[in-house]
Parts: C-alpha cells; structure tokens; sequence
C-alpha cells in the first residue's frame, strides 16, 4: 500500500490484479478503506479511470495517473 500527498490530505493506494483484466489496477482508497476510483492499466500501456459514477476531484486523479506511469 502507498499513499499520494496532496496538499490538504493524504490518500492511500494499492495495486490490485484481476484475472479478467490483461493488466493491473491502482486502486484508491476513502478514509474508509473503500474504493474511490481505479485507474487501469494494459498491457499494453493504454490507461482508463473508472470512478464508479463518483465524483472526484480531479488533483486527485491527476496524482494517481502520475503514480500509475511510473515504471513498476
């Protein structure tokens, strides 16, 4: 697990994988432990953001997107 610094708060991460996906996940996590949104990563580079019909700030998903092209 990691965490993404922002200004005013702290949020916590995990990669996830699933064997329905051919890549991996960075799964943002609330407060709560729950998922915010999840920023899905191809095999082949292609990135998506799911934020399950939320609304997220968008610092927010800006940081995980920077997280999620850095080289694993």
């Amino acid at each position: 697990m990691g965490t993404l610094k922002l200004e005013d708060r702290t949020i916590e991460y995990q990669w996830a994988s699933d064997v329905d996906f051919d890549g991996i996940r960075l799964e943002v996590l609330s407060d709560e432990g729950n998922e915010l949104f999840d920023v899905s990563i191809t095999d082949d580079g292609h990135i998506a953001i799911n934020t399950f019909g939320k609304e997220v700030p968008a610092d927010l998903i800006e940081a995980a997107v920077e997280i999620a092209r850095r080289p694993r």
